[in-house]
């Protein structure tokens, strides 16, 4: 088998290449036997030997936060009861139910067997992000893995609540702007015309807004595959702008100013930020390190840019507090927490505290929210049917007085 390597040199050199091995055990061996001292290692292909086509397409799904935020959990309760990194490891790839985490897991488990680090054997597999293999390495440098273990748990389970939360308060409009959109959609393509055709043989004259009602449901009986194509277009255009370097930092400054979600979206920025700044500083990474993995988990261009102006200024000795009370992004209060907690020795303590309570703002934000789109939204889903009302029962009142 083919083993490609990432490791170490005597002296002090990274090196990577191919080597030839009958196993991973073997392969490490002979790595050892040369002076190198391995940091990752993985088998050329893929999956493993004899492994159906069947069982690499169960691992193709995705692994949600709660699945990760659970694997640490039970990782760290194993721990702490007493059992070694690879019975634990062993264990937690039996009873994980998402294939590709448990496969993860399985390769996890042989490269600590191997005689890899836990940080080292999570560190080549994609399903570790670089945040959680820190924090892990960090607690092992320090003589505390149970510890960072369980803070990241901790972590993954307050990040996976406020996503929830947020998906929780968007999904409620969504749905009911959808059923409305697909009422009006039914009324105006397949009752408005057979309306039409019954007006037009009574021969009364018709009211504006009727005519208005008739010539859109006669458009989109004929054309409704262009509203279908602009909806799709202005989607796919988001997504390529969101993608494209160039244009995504100017989408991102639209998404901070749009209202009311606008004020959503950077709480929950700032939610996020902040709480893995303070656990990535409480674990004992450095803080430029710190600052820099912050930046690259806020997924905005302009929050990510002030945590670098912030990484940066601490590079050359100056104090993050006021540094941040220079930056326009910062509200006044992170300066001022951040200020006091590098004065007191509690820096991670006062990131915490700014994280709790911009969750606190975003719950309340949303629990208003909620309360007022519900008649906000029952006010629009009545509008369209009383337009559409209006629009039938008018000529038909005025064709029965005609009669009379």
């Amino acid at each position: 088998m083919e083993f490609k390597y990432k490791a170490r040199s005597p002296e002090g050199r990274i090196s990577e290449g191919v080597l030839q091995a009958d196993s991973q055990d073997a392969a490490v061996a002979m790595m050892r036997e040369r002076g190198m001292m391995p940091i990752t290692l993985e088998m050329r292909g893929g999956g493993a030997k004899g492994e159906s086509l069947i069982d690499r397409m169960k691992r193709m799904g995705t692994i949600t936060m709660r699945d990760r935020a659970m694997f640490f959990r039970q990782l760290a309760t194993m721990v702490k009861a007493g059992l070694n990194i690879g019975n634990a490891l062993n264990i937690l790839a039996d009873q994980t139910k998402n294939p590709r985490l448990a496969f993860a897991i399985r390769k996890v488990k042989v490269a600590v067997d191997s005689g890899f680090s836990l940080s080292g054997a999570m560190r080549a597999q994609g399903e570790f992000s670089t945040l959680m293999v820190s924090v892990i390495q960090a607690g092992e440098e320090g003589g505390r893995l149970e510890e960072s273990i369980d803070r990241l748990a901790t972590f993954l389970e307050r990040q996976d609540e406020l996503r929830r939360k947020i998906v929780s308060a968007v999904s409620y409009p969504v749905v009911v702007i959808l059923f409305a959109l697909f009422i009006l959609y039914l009324l105006i393509t397949v009752v408005m015309p057979r309306f039409s055709q019954v007006f037009k043989g009574l021969n009364v004259p018709l009211p504006e807004i009727t005519l208005m009602v008739f010539d859109l449901s006669n458009w989109m009986a004929e054309f409704w595959y262009i509203p279908l194509l602009a909806m799709l277009a202005f989607a796919i255009l988001i997504v390529w702008m969101n993608r494209n370097k160039q244009t995504r930092p100017y989408l991102d400054r639209v998404k901070l100013k749009l209202p009311i979600l606008g004020d959503i979206y950077f709480k929950s920025i700032m939610a996020r930020s902040n709480r893995t700044l303070a656990s990535l500083v409480d674990a004992g990474v450095p803080i430029l390190r710190a600052l820099e993995m912050t930046s690259e988990v806020t997924n905005n261009d302009v929050i990510g840019r002030a945590y670098t102006v912030l990484r940066d200024a601490a590079r050359k000795g100056a104090s993050l507090g006021d540094t941040a009370k220079n930056i326009h992004v910062f509200p006044i209060m992170i300066a001022h927490m951040m200020k006091v907690g590098e004065e007191t020795g509690q820096l991670e303590l006062m990131l915490d505290k700014i994280a709790g309570w911009f969750e606190l703002e975003l719950d309340e934000k949303i629990k208003r929210l909620t309360a007022i789109l519900e008649p906000i939204l029952i006010i629009f889903v009545g509008g369209i049917v009383a337009i559409v009302a209006l629009a039938i029962f008018t000529p038909i009142v005025t064709a029965i007085q005609t009669m009379m």
